[in-house]
């Protein structure tokens, strides 16, 4: 029997986790999950040396704990160790998971789904300690921050391993339940999904309580227990953060919106709407010191712009044209979108291709042209409908032919690596070679044309359509950028197409400079 779609998910997101090539993108959730989970086992070494791990978050740790705000004695800290005896252990902690958090929503390489999930998840963990604040009570706020993080941790993952996917169940939830949406897409909820996979750590008990989903029947009373009020108290932190970071809501319908989450909660845990406004306040205060202190500018800070936009009822920034497009309209074809759906899904198609060639023109950077290159035919298949992508590159020892190194689709698995496009073959790819201008060929069986076209083309299908696109540095043709199209398709580039190409075209041929230069280095 088939695994159902929830234990699907499920398995899924614990591959990703388990994946050494995705080891860099989920570090940071394999850490916070370690410091959560040991949360009140772990020992002063043991803590030390899990943060250690991550060379920049020590610094910035240490950085912090330097600051008044952590350390308000002054008492010089320059170990881990010194940081954890004069801060304190949960303190400490907690600024490690901060840290990371706000580290991977200010990380521009990340999506701007993965930004805001772990924006959202410090700034409810941070609204989680504030409403918490007790006097006496300071390891229980502590305790608060933890799970109210943790409450979005399902969020954190789906945005970071199954991001298209996310997507998608934040269109269906313009028109249903956001946890109807969720279900529908991958099985059950982001706090289901959070708590499964934490579930199998060595959570506290405290914690693991904590992640459960909140019963009308505890909501129609007050908390009889700390782990009741943790539980209240980490879903109200999460349900007003949401509010802030809702783009539906501007800044008339703000207090309203937060309104209408302390009813539900009125009966459990009352709050008044001046103590939720000075609580935001205070939050903003944390964010922008542990900004400061780490050196994350604060337009680079999800949390940080949004907050600032709520103290002071004005607009939401707009979030990147790409994130604006509902998922539901990524599954017409191209010809039913309209001009700003075709315009938006271009836009999100080729963000990732842009990102990676971005981080490729650093000086110093280690590229793997593999890599980048093979985020770009994804990029441009996905945007254009392509059946193939292929991308032609010199030949080492043979410069003036070209094989086609990189490229997807069964054409490029039929002529990889073989040295078929040459300036003495003839065919429409001598040409290009010879101009260096684009050719789209929209009829590669019509009069003239087809005395030009090579038959490895139709190697794989009988190619109807097909787009070149030639990369020059310094006037000298790099490589040619290749898509195909069979059974009587035409290529269909929109304007937003054609600019973000034109856009990696330039990246290519500067990429291409600094390899020369060998100010990056091509692995």
């Amino acid at each position: 029997m088939p695994p159902s779609l929830a234990r699907k998910t499920i398995i899924e997101i614990e591959a990703a986790l388990a994946d050494e090539q995705s080891a860099a993108i989920s570090e940071i959730i394999q850490i916070i999950q370690q410091l959560a989970s040991k949360a009140f086992s772990i020992s002063v070494n043991e803590l030390s040396e899990l943060i250690g791990r991550d060379p920049t978050v020590t610094t910035k740790v240490i950085s912090a704990a330097n600051t008044l705000g952590y350390n308000p004695g002054g008492q010089p800290v320059n170990t881990l160790s010194d940081a954890i005896h004069t801060v304190g252990f949960e303190k400490i902690r907690n600024l490690a998971i901060s840290l990371m958090l706000a580290e991977n929503a200010s990380n521009g390489t990340n999506s701007y789904e993965q930004r805001q999930a772990a924006a959202l998840c410090v700034c409810s963990g941070m609204l989680a300690k504030q409403l918490a604040k007790k006097p006496g009570r300071e390891d229980e706020s502590e305790l608060h921050f933890v799970c109210a993080s943790l409450r979005n941790y399902g969020r954190l993952l789906l945005s970071t391993f199954k991001l298209d996917d996310y997507r998608l169940a934040l269109s269906h939830a313009l028109e249903m339940p956001e946890d109807q949406a969720f279900e529908h897409v991958f099985g059950l909820t982001p706090l289901a999904l959070g708590e499964a996979i934490l579930q199998q750590t060595n959570l506290p008990k405290d914690i693991k309580r904590s992640l459960a989903p909140l019963s009308p029947a505890t909501l129609r009373q007050p908390a009889y227990s700390l782990q009741e009020e943790t539980l209240l108290l980490s879903e109200l932190a999460v349900s007003l953060s949401a509010v802030v970071f809702d783009e539906t809501v501007g800044p008339d319908g703000f207090n309203h919106a937060l309104r209408g989450v302390l009813t539900r909660f009125a009966a459990s845990y009352p709050l008044s709407i001046e103590a939720v406004n000075e609580a935001l306040l205070q939050v903003d205060e944390d964010i922008n010191a542990l900004n400061r202190s780490v050196g994350i500018a604060d337009k680079h800070s999800p949390a940080s712009a949004k907050l600032y936009a709520r103290l002071n009822s004005t607009h939401l920034p707009k979030p990147p044209a790409h994130a604006r497009i509902q998922a539901l309209a990524k599954s017409k074809p191209l010809t039913e979108m309209s001009p700003e759906e075709r315009q938006s899904f271009s836009d999100e198609t080729f963000a990732a291709a842009n990102q990676k060639f971005e981080a490729a023109l650093v000086p110093g950077s280690k590229v793997r042209l593999a890599e980048i290159f093979d985020a770009l035919c994804a990029a441009f298949t996905e945007a254009a409908n392509l059946e193939n992508c292929l991308v032609f590159t010199r030949e080492e020892y043979d410069p003036k032919n070209l094989s086609a190194r990189y490229g997807s689709g069964k054409l490029f698995g039929k002529v990889k690596n073989r040295p078929i496009v040459g300036p003495d073959k003839n065919d429409i790819f001598s040409i290009c070679l010879s101009r260096k201008e684009d050719i789209l060929i929209q009829d590669t069986r019509a009069g003239k044309v087809s005395k030009v076209i090579p038959e490895w083309i139709h190697a794989a299908a009988e190619t109807s359509s097909l787009i070149i696109l030639p990369v020059s540095y310094e006037k000298q043709l790099r490589c040619l950028i290749v898509g195909t199209v069979s059974e009587g398709r035409q290529i269909d580039l929109s304007e937003t197409d054609l600019k973000h190409l034109r856009s990696i075209r330039a990246s290519i041929s500067l990429l291409y400079g600094l390899i020369d230069s060998q100010a990056v280095i091509a692995i």
